[in-house]
């Protein structure tokens, strides 16, 4: 049998089972039930680990909008606008994803405060680290961020990053100057990366490759959340939809899809943040749309039940296979 007669298969089994809304769902985008739906309300907030922070259930992802050439940064800034109208209360960005950081920076403004605002450190020397950080800082229109994660573990130089002039330990500086508030680590593959940072006890929050279909190849589940549960840090879920179709194109096209298929986007959603210990996912939009349509499926969240969680074993582990390692090895061997 084909993969894609299996994946045809086991879609329509899903839905059977599950009663999962299919719909145009892009990026992140819903079909959320309205028949017999209770009013909206404030979205859930959970607690991230040590920091003590509370956050809503979704933090507003910038990189799919910065990333599109087509969307300007008063457009990002209006969808960031957008979500803090709707009650969110995390932002991630990166100097990385485009356009975001100035768009970040333009929507901001007075509810600076009010925002628990994550970016990132793409560096593997310490001047480089820190003519970086000036620019974010500048074009973020701050001068502190709340998280400051060290960007993707899987391509820096983590065997010195740790060392008296490695830029870890720069971070670690940066938060005791004020620069930022809590440090973070991000990684999308080669999870074993993660463990001697968490080790360390000086990791505050992790952000981290989750979703259904990757827990079959990365399995960050199991081989990290243990120990960033054992040691309280918080935990933020991303690339809840695998990324972009690569037969759509990348987030700069904002007619890409999920890798997952839109059929599947709000399962994604449900099943991080029914991972234990999860506070909030991450998840990037295009347009105030589709913003819309993520607070009102978290408005709504329900856990997963058991049933559901063995149906998307089922389906996970045969898109698995048909995607294979697409973010890099998954051992430092392969």
């Amino acid at each position: 049998m084909s993969n894609n007669k299996r994946s045809a298969i086991s879609r329509r089994g899903f839905v059977r089972e599950v009663g999962a809304v299919a719909g145009s769902a892009a990026l992140g985008s819903v079909a959320v039930p309205t028949q017999g739906a209770e009013a909206a309300g404030e979205l859930p907030r959970r607690v991230l680990g040590r920091t003590g922070l509370s956050v809503t259930c979704y933090t507003l992802g910038t990189a799919p909008a910065g990333i599109a050439k087509t969307i300007s940064p008063p457009e990002v800034a209006r969808i960031v606008n957008e979500a803090i109208e709707l009650g969110v209360t995390s932002i991630d960005t990166s100097p990385k994803y485009g356009n975001a950081e100035e768009g970040v920076g333009l929507g901001l403004g007075r509810h600076r405060k009010d925002i628990v605002l994550g970016t990132k450190v793409w560096a593997d020397t310490i001047p480089d680290a820190e003519k970086k950080l000036a620019k974010t800082f500048k074009t973020l229109k701050t001068d502190y961020a709340d998280i400051l994660y060290f960007h993707h573990l899987g391509v820096r130089e983590v065997d010195r990053a740790m060392n008296p002039d490695g830029v870890f330990t720069w971070l670690l500086k940066q938060k005791k100057a004020g620069k930022c508030r809590f440090v973070g680590i991000s990684a999308h593959n080669l999870p074993d990366r993660c463990i001697p940072f968490l080790k360390t006890g000086e990791v505050d929050v992790i952000l981290c490759l989750l979703n259904f279909v990757d827990r079959h190849t990365y399995n960050f589940e199991e081989k990290v959340l243990p120990l960033a549960r054992k040691q309280n840090a918080g935990v933020v879920a991303m690339k809840l939809v695998g990324g972009p179709n690569p037969k759509t194109g990348s987030w700069g096209n904002p007619k890409t899809k999920p890798m997952v298929g839109e059929e599947h986007v709000e399962l994604a959603l449900r099943y991080v943040l029914s991972i234990p210990g999860m506070t909030t996912a991450n998840l990037g939009v295009h347009n105030v749309e589709q913003l819309r349509q993520n607070v009102e499926f978290v408005r709504k969240f329900k856990p997963l039940s058991p049933q559901e969680q063995e149906t998307v074993a089922k389906l996970g582990k045969e898109m698995a296979a048909q995607w294979g390692p697409h973010f890099g090895p998954v051992t430092e061997e392969t």
